[in-house]
This record gives C-alpha cells, structure tokens and sequence, in this order.
C-alpha cells in the first residue's frame, strides 16, 4: 500500500500481486501494454492497466518485501466451560488498533458486469457472492464480493467487491485488525478524539467481518475487520438480495451516512451522477434506479 501526501484524501487504484514477473509480462502483453519497473525503494515490475470505469489497477511482482508491522498483543479468552485465562484480568488499551493489512477495496461502477468480466478476465479472480435488487434477479447480478483464486490454498473472501450505481467511484477501503478488542478499543480511541463513526460494530453476512466503519478527516469512508472468511476454490457463489437488512447478522441498522443518504456535497453529487448516468450508455437505467432507492429501504 503506498500513502502519497496530498491536499485532500483521495482513491488512485489498486495493486494487485502477481506469482511472479513471467505472469505480469504475459498479462501485460496480452492487454496491450508495457512492463515497467518500478522505483528503487519498492523493487520488482508493473503493467498498469485501466479497468472499463476508469480505475487504475497495477499488477505486480518481484517487490520488496518490507518488515511486518508489530502486532497488538491479542486477548486471551475464557469460552464459557473453555477456559484459558485464570488470576489474569482483561485490560485492553485503549488506542488506535494497529493494522495487520489491506484487506479489500469495495467500488461503484456504472459498467457493472463489464467491469466484472474485465477482472475475471484479467486478473483471475472468481466470484463468493452475488447481489441482486430484489424483483430483478433475471437480469442478473448487481454487487459481486470477488476472492483471489489460489486453488486449495483458503483466501479472504474478498480481495475486491463491486457494485452496480450511477457513478465510478472509491466506496470504502477495509483494513484487518486483531480482534473485537482491537477494535472496540480503537473505536473508543477515535471517538474521543472526534472522529465520525459511520456504522459499526456488527457482524456482516456476506465474509462474515466483525466491521467497524469510520469517515476520515476528508469523507473518506475506512473499515476496521476482523474475524473474515477465508474460502478456497471449491466453493460455488452464493446469490442472495441486495437489502441494507441484510448486510449484518447483528448490529445496528445501516446508517444513512454509510448508505450515503445524509444531505450534504457527496448525496447531491450522487443525484447530479444519478441525473447523468440515465441519460448516457450504461448499465444504469430506471429500472435499475428504482432497484437501489430500494434497497436503502428494504
């Protein structure tokens, strides 16, 4: 992950690690496109390739390997009869969680199966769920939770998700903590400080996180997990409806802010793209419109 300073908080594209430099260069030969190398600092090649909504998506190997962050010491739990802890007490600090990794990047996109297909395609990635707007199943899918395939080797249950919508954009970004305590902890650290949380703690049903989700100082919306699913090749996609419901199996309901229904510049720019993206070529139609305002009900 690379963090440039800028003025403001802003999404650039993804990288994704290849086996090794044969299979950038055949990816890169195949997309017509040129295998670079890239700075001193991160070592190893890039192809840089362009996905149909616009988003930069950088496949690479043979870089650095950089030193594993330190870990935040993990509590020791008593399970009910499941005892392992005695004359010790539970005292988590309270402070930031520490990230162990990236866990995923979630996008919007108007080209919805097409940019689907594209990293299918390209990159190899299968499908371990699917959402549809209820009542329109026969036109297929709207949000796709996309794992790596590593054959036999378990894997998260999404590296990268995406959703049918009226604009291209970022939606959020999840980072792997180490537990619930981690998290809570951290949560109550943030919260001090003034930070907004947008919607956590609860559990979802698609990977099965433990989720806490918080807006940085520009909007920008971040996720704190633990506990995911990790799923091997073998297993076919789910198909369930797309409904705010049903995105948790406990926790409070889906706020606005997360659903982007709180009034302020980001609802309005999405009214202005939902104005626009009906009147161009897309996969976004009305149907498709009445589907989503659905959703955020349902």
């Amino acid at each position: 992950m690379i963090v440039r300073r800028g003025p403001r908080s802003r999404y650039l594209g993804a990288a994704f690690r290849a086996a090794d430099s044969t299979d950038v260069a055949r990816l890169a030969d195949a997309s017509g496109t040129k295998v670079r190398k890239l700075p001193e600092h991160l070592g190893g090649v890039t192809a840089d390739l362009t996905d149909p909504g616009g988003v930069m998506v950088r496949v690479v190997a043979d870089t650095h390997e950089l030193p594993t962050l330190p870990p935040q010491p993990t509590q020791v739990f008593n399970w009910g009869h499941d005892v392992h802890r005695a004359n010790s007490t539970q005292r988590p600090p309270r402070a930031p969680a520490k990230i162990l990794r990236l866990g995923h990047v979630v996008l919007q996109t108007t080209r919805y199966v097409e940019s689907l297909n594209w990293y299918l395609e390209h990159l190899g990635l299968i499908v371990s769920d699917f959402k549809y707007f209820e009542g329109q199943r026969e036109r297929g899918p709207t949000m796709s939770f996309i794992r790596c395939d590593r054959g036999m080797t378990p894997t998260d249950h999404h590296t990268l998700a995406m959703m049918l919508g009226p604009s291209n954009r970022y939606v959020h970004s999840a980072y792997q903590v180490g537990d619930l305590d981690a998290m809570a902890a951290g949560g109550a650290y943030l919260r001090e400080l003034g930070f907004h949380r947008s919607w956590g703690i609860g559990r979802h049903v698609e990977g099965s996180q433990i989720f806490d989700y918080w807006r940085d100082p520009d909007g920008l919306l971040v996720e704190h997990f633990a506990d995911g699913d990790l799923f091997d090749s073998t297993l076919e996609p789910g198909w369930s409806p797309m409904t705010a419901s049903g995105l948790a199996q406990w926790g409070p309901q889906a706020t606005k802010d997360f659903l982007g229904l709180t009034p302020g510049r980001d609802a309005l720019r999405e009214l202005v793209s939902m104005a626009r993206s009906l009147r161009e070529e897309n996969e976004f139609d009305l149907t498709r419109l009445r589907g989503l305002l659905k959703v955020t009900s349902s």
